[in-house]
């Protein structure tokens, strides 16, 4: 495999592949396999150019979708690199679900090598989308947090996790339909500090789109503190099949 660490990190890390177990993954390098890795599908243009949605390969260049021709997101622009299918979406729930910090080093790494292809203006800060503390309580880390602190060193920016936070205690959002998780999530965040965000361009970092309505309420909220524009970055997002 190409994906090369430092030493100090391969200390840390197994040597099989985390995601099928295979053996022989060599010294200094991620734990994820060759096969494994081929499994993980990026997005890539024709997609929607506010949400991000990919559109069928041969639909011609990047253009809005029906939905944000019918009604513009809250953010300017959403940018998901990876369709949340096989490994990719595996790779994800060893990080939120098994905690399995390991992943975290793959994610990084693929994002920040994906994230380079694309062409954005420069950032004030990087936000992660927060969690409330019940949910930071029983997973011990913000998984949205960890992509961002990387995300932010990539882009030599400020990381910003103590002004815009999750207030609203919400049902967890597995299951629930769009408009029931717009609902649900109306209303969680809230800003410490307005100032913190007046006039600046954010990127709000979290590891999933799926319907958006996460990052949706959570543009709102940064907006309505004055930013100036709000961008999305996830590293997987939900795809038609």
């Amino acid at each position: 495999m190409g994906f090369q660490i430092t030493p100090f990190f391969d200390f840390f890390l197994p040597q099989v592949c985390i995601l099928c177990g295979r053996e022989g993954i060599e010294s200094g390098h991620l734990p994820v396999c060759e096969s494994c890795l081929t499994d993980m599908t990026p997005i890539t243009p024709p997609i929607c150019k506010c949400c991000g949605t990919p559109f069928e390969k041969g639909s011609g260049n990047n253009h809005l979708c029906s939905s944000c021709l019918t009604k513009a997101p809250p953010f300017d622009r959403a940018i998901s690199l990876y369709a949340y299918t096989g490994k990719t979406r595996e790779l994800i729930h060893h990080l939120k679900f098994r905690s399995n910090l390991s992943a975290i080093s793959v994610i990084n790494l693929l994002m920040l090598k994906a994230f380079k292809q694309w062409s954005l203006p420069p950032f004030d800060l990087v936000v992660p989308v927060p969690l409330g503390r019940g949910g930071l309580r029983h997973r011990g880390y913000n998984q949205a947090l960890l992509i961002a602190q990387k995300t932010a060193a990539f882009l030599k920016c400020n990381v910003d996790c103590s002004h815009f936070t999750k207030t609203k205690k919400t049902k967890p959002q597995i299951g629930l339909t769009r408009s029931e998780r717009q609902k649900n999530l109306r209303g969680a965040f809230s800003i410490k500090n307005s100032q913190v965000f007046r006039g600046k361009t954010v990127l709000l970092v979290d590891d999933v789109y799926t319907t958006g309505a996460t990052v949706a309420e959570g543009a709102k909220t940064l907006s309505r503190a004055g930013a100036a524009s709000v961008i999305v970055l996830t590293f997987a997002r939900t795809v038609a099949l």
